[in-house]
């Protein structure tokens, strides 16, 4: 992804959460570029979500990132497939089940200090914001049109997302960026 992508869009209400996590590895002309280089921008990205209550710790954080872009290259794969036409393989749905219990966590009632009591969530948060991620994507496979999945026609972006045109026919992440530039490619291309 190049300039246009230099930071993430604002997601607008309904944008998928699996498809902004996708974007965390973005493109800049085709090279990747790193949205999440270590555990701080992980902790940063998932509180800005609202995925965790409170910051775990950075060894935590540092330890859960390979984990978070083993998902994220399933997501990206997977949305490969569907943009191609192809649904997810056995083997990848498999993958995605066992980040969605790797996430499982429950409520506990407690005595609160000052009497009465408190609900609580018992399990660890990097798991859980990790199987959010997970959920949004299961929960989007099982109940949207799998052919508006897209990735960009942009060889140098490749940017993730959701075609909500009225077609179903959109191409491009953003037709102002990777639009604009295919058009004047190809009118380039006329002219020589």
């Amino acid at each position: 992804m190049s300039e246009q992508h230099g930071n993430p869009p604002e997601p607008t209400s309904d944008e998928e959460l699996f498809v902004e996590f996708a974007n965390t590895l973005a493109f800049d002309d085709g090279l990747p570029n790193e949205r999440l280089p270590d555990g701080d921008a992980l902790v940063a990205w998932l509180v800005e979500r609202g995925l965790v209550e409170r910051r775990p710790a950075r060894a935590a954080a540092d330890r859960a990132l390979p984990a978070y872009r083993q998902l994220r290259d399933l997501i990206l794969d997977v949305s490969q497939r569907l943009a191609t036409g192809e649904p997810p393989t056995a083997v990848q749905v498999r993958a995605l089940n066992r980040v969605l219990r790797d996430g499982l966590h429950y409520h506990e009632l407690r005595a609160a200090e000052k009497g009465g009591f408190t609900v609580g969530q018992v399990g660890d948060a990097l798991d859980q914001g990790r199987a959010a991620i997970a959920g949004s994507f299961a929960h989007y496979l099982a109940d949207h049109d799998l052919r508006r999945v897209r990735v960009c026609a942009n060889d140098g972006c490749r940017w993730r997302f959701i075609d909500r045109s009225p077609t179903g026919r959109r191409r491009w992440c953003d037709m102002n960026t990777c639009g604009n530039r295919a058009k004047v490619a190809r009118h380039r291309a006329r002219a020589r």
